[in-house]
């Protein structure tokens, strides 16, 4: 995890202190035009700019980042000197932080690193801050970073060099998103917490955190996207994605955010969109290998599992992510969201075979081959799902 992490009301503010203390003398602040034209990049500094510490604000994030994207950054930086990063945004302004601020003291092709690449990075980074402004990907704590390959398909750099010095996550940052944004961080923060809960590598303590994230999340997402200014929606929900940033970067995605990263870089469906498409069916495809930890879920989300067989508690945890994700207004079916039938085969066949895409799999109880991938997204085009 980061060095420290600072959480609450109002905390943004310290930011300008905290880089002092790092002795920071020449920042960049990374971050995308709409974090920017919102004010909140401006927020960080001017507190900043309060310490006397020189500051500049690059604002070329993507809304997916890409290899040249984080190039173009990397650049920056070795032309500017500078010996502190913040990354003020989503979950791309993070990412791109702390990619760069990884590669920049790191030789050779940036693909190279790639979890599934070549090699694992050997030098410290770059110091490097976060400040979320959605909550959903909990990237402000995480040692991975999503970045688009040069083929534009989503890939991780996935390494403890990866994560930050410090977070600072204030509640008070996300009341700018829109109903939209807040939708799709808030269901990604669930795939995370999800998915967490049913890996190899889930644990009684990344466990104990998922569940409270699902918690906090069945209980104020829908809040948090209806009523954008209700603070104590937007404070649990920050809470929620920091704590399943901890177990997710602990015990591992799988199935929904495999698919979600697939499908979201070919059809330039946002990240929270596409692993919510697809969370509803990996979760099913669980249910033979996991149904005691989806029966946790379900009662964990409000649903009255008292006295049912396993199987049965299970698919009501099933069911109740559907629901969330279409309460909030997304889709829950690849056809919604433009993909062709006839497309399934090339999609299934990608899925087992791009390194990035494979990987996601390793951390899954289920092994997954072609045909398995293909039932999937027949069913995630499909929209079936057993047991209701």
């Amino acid at each position: 995890m980061p060095s420290r992490v600072l959480f609450g009301l109002g905390v943004v503010e310290k930011i300008g202190a905290e880089a002092k203390m790092m002795k920071a003398q020449n920042v960049l602040i990374v971050t995308d035009l709409g974090v920017l034209k919102a004010g909140v990049a401006g927020k960080v500094q001017e507190s900043l700019l309060s310490e006397g510490i020189k500051t500049e604000v690059w604002d070329q994030v993507e809304t997916e980042p890409s290899l040249p994207c984080v190039e173009k950054l990397l650049v920056r930086i070795a032309q500017g000197g500078f010996d502190l990063l913040i990354g003020v945004g989503g979950g791309s302004c993070m990412d791109a932080a702390k990619s760069a601020a990884v590669l920049a003291r790191n030789e050779g092709p940036p693909e190279d690193y790639f979890a599934g690449g070549k090699k694992a990075f050997t030098s410290r980074p770059l110091p490097c801050i976060t400040v979320p402004t959605t909550a959903g990907t909990g990237a402000e704590i995480t040692w991975d970073a999503v970045i688009k390959d040069r083929t534009g398909i989503k890939a991780v750099f996935e390494h403890p060099y990866v994560m930050p010095m410090l977070a600072i996550v204030d509640p008070v940052m996300s009341t700018s998103m829109p109903p939209r944004l807040t939708a799709s961080s808030g269901i990604d923060a669930l795939a995370h917490a999800i998915e967490s809960s049913l890996t190899r590598f889930t644990n009684p303590i990344t466990l104990a955190l998922a569940l409270q994230s699902i918690r906090l999340i069945s209980s104020n997402l829908r809040t948090a996207v209806y009523q954008g200014n209700n603070i104590e929606a937007r404070y649990n929900m920050a809470l929620a994605t920091l704590t399943e940033a901890f177990s997710e970067m602990n015990a591992g995605d799988i199935e929904a955010h495999g698919f979600g990263h697939l499908i979201g870089s070919i059809y330039k469906i946002p990240h929270g969109i596409a692993c919510g498409i697809a969370l509803p069916y990996a979760m099913e495809f669980n249910v033979v290998v996991s149904a005691d930890r989806l029966a946790l879920i379900a009662e964990a989300m409000g649903e009255d599992v008292l006295g049912l067989p396993v199987r049965e508690a299970a698919y009501k945890a099933v069911h109740a992510v559907k629901r969330i994700i279409e309460d909030v207004g997304l889709p829950t079916t690849l056809r919604e969201v433009g993909v062709k039938r006839e497309e399934l085969p090339r999609l299934a066949e990608q899925a087992v075979t791009i390194p990035w895409i494979k990987v996601m799999f390793s951390y899954a109880v289920r092994e997954m081959n072609r045909e398995l991938a293909m039932k999937l997204l027949e069913d995630m085009w499909e929209g079936k799902l057993g047991a209701q």
